[in-house]
């Protein structure tokens, strides 16, 4: 299947998600997940009415979204950012979705300030709600908190919500547990937030469950373009 129809599909699907759910269908962004992709993919899955879009790996995003026929493309990135990349995100990038610490903020704030034309960057901060070591992001609340006052005070960049992602299994509970304590943490931080928080929780394989508990930003990639081209 092409992408247009992977992600006519996938709305269908989503749009009985919601409904099952008592969701509204306007308040859940879908985020293309474009790691590993063509240009040519990327476009097909803009022209098929996808609008955001979010890569894993700084080089390879800052390549392919340089290309003309995508410069007009939200990019997000949304995988691990060493702190020696951090110089990488350029104005191009309209926010980082993994940020788990406090230095990494601030370094992405210093850059930013050197080009005033750019819009602030967009924020999200890293949670690891399911305590796995494997995973980044804060696990400590208060911890948490602390940062989310901290960031929101920086120049030149702005924080918009929280990320998580919950652990590789088909336990409904434990994967929902780790959604759920997300959106509690962002409800904690909400005088920090620049409007509405943002909650990007759920994948390919538990956007439903992530719907479920509040995710406004899922990161889909699979179900979009089908498997990944390593």
């Amino acid at each position: 299947m092409s992408v247009k129809e992977n992600y006519a599909s996938f709305m269908d699907s989503l749009s009985e998600t919601a409904l099952r759910y008592g969701r509204n269908l306007d308040d859940i962004t879908v985020m293309a997940v474009s790691k590993t992709r063509s240009v040519l993919e990327i476009k097909e899955a803009s022209e098929a009415g996808l609008k955001v879009f979010g890569e894993n790996r700084v080089d390879e995003a800052a390549v392919k979204f340089s290309d003309k026929q995508l410069e007009n493309l939200p990019l997000y990135l949304i995988g691990h950012l060493q702190t020696n990349k951090v110089k990488k995100i350029t104005p191009r990038f309209s926010g980082v979705h993994s940020v788990d610490s406090l230095k990494k903020a601030e370094l992405l704030s210093r850059e930013r300030i050197k080009y005033p034309e750019a819009a602030p960057l967009e924020i999200l901060i890293q949670v690891n709600t399911s305590g796995e070591e494997s995973k980044s992001g804060f696990r400590d609340k208060n911890e948490f908190l602390e940062t989310a006052s901290a960031v929101s005070s920086l120049p030149a960049v702005v924080l918009k919500g929280l990320m998580t992602m919950a652990p590789f299994t088909d336990d409904e509970k434990t994967v929902r547990e780790c959604f759920s304590l997300c959106r509690e943490w962002s409800l904690d931080a909400a005088q920090y937030i620049d409007g509405d928080p943002v909650l990007s929780m759920g994948m390919s394989s538990d956007y439903r469950w992530a719907v479920a508990e509040g995710s406004t930003l899922l990161r889909i990639g699979t179900l979009l373009f089908g498997r990944r081209n390593y």
